[in-house]
């Protein structure tokens, strides 16, 4: 189980210390004073800064676990390519175009065997720049599992497990697992079934403050979908 970890969402002040991903460093991750240039903005974005140490390795070991399983998407190289076979990797996979990279393989380099093993070489560089997307979409889909904590692996038959469901007062339903279900088995595909109600009803009223932005946010989320009740209502 991948233990949670934190990427930053917002800009932090000048001068404040972040750590970042990057196949620069042999250990995966550097650390940097944070300027505000545009680069780091852009990282930003994409799931690539962290607060603290502690959350970079985290994200650093998702990340060797997803590509590790990931494989046959990323079409990363597997094995070792001939000597001076033209080859490419990313610097800080930002999925940017200036971030490809290309050499010449060679085995006796320490650093190529380390891509190598890692999974940072491609024989492409669309190759590489479409794995980097990849790479931060599971990234953006770790934290959003984090957030709403809903569930990622089916439970054992006869679980309950709870959903939104927008024609109850309450704004939230539950029912027994049951791989044999077919709305079931598609509905944990799209990570709408949660353990416990309070998760079911947190996800249901950020999909709802989409549709209807003028919810009261510092209300608990109770609170919220009462508010949005008593609107329903009056309409």
């Amino acid at each position: 189980m991948t233990k949670k970890f934190k990427c930053l969402k917002k800009e932090p002040k000048e001068g404040q210390i972040v750590y970042f991903l990057t196949n620069y460093s042999t250990s995966g991750y550097l650390n940097r004073e944070w300027k505000g240039i545009h680069v780091e903005k852009y990282w930003l974005t994409i799931y690539r800064i962290y607060p603290t140490e502690k959350d970079v390795k985290r994200a650093l070991e998702f990340l060797k676990t997803f590509i590790k399983s990931h494989k046959e998407q990323l079409k990363y190289i597997t094995s070792e390519p001939a000597p001076g076979t033209k080859v490419w990797y990313g610097v800080d996979m930002d999925g940017l175009e200036l971030d490809s990279r290309s050499i010449y393989f060679d085995f006796k380099n320490e650093r190529h065997q380390r891509l190598l093993i890692n999974g940072f070489l491609y024989n492409t560089s669309k190759d590489l720049r479409e794995a980097a997307g990849i790479i931060t979409k599971a990234l953006a889909m770790e934290q959003k599992k984090f957030k709403y904590k809903f569930l990622t692996k089916a439970p054992e038959r006869g679980t309950k497990v709870y959903y939104s469901y927008f024609g109850l007062e309450s704004g939230v339903i539950w029912t027994k697992y049951d791989p044999e279900i077919p709305w079931h088995v598609r509905y944990l595909k799209l990570g709408l079934f949660f353990s416990k109600e309070k998760h079911a009803l947190r996800a249901g009223i950020k999909m709802l403050n989409l549709i209807n932005p003028t919810i009261p946010k510092l209300l608990k989320p109770t609170e919220q979908w009462a508010f949005l009740t008593k609107e329903r209502d009056h309409e």
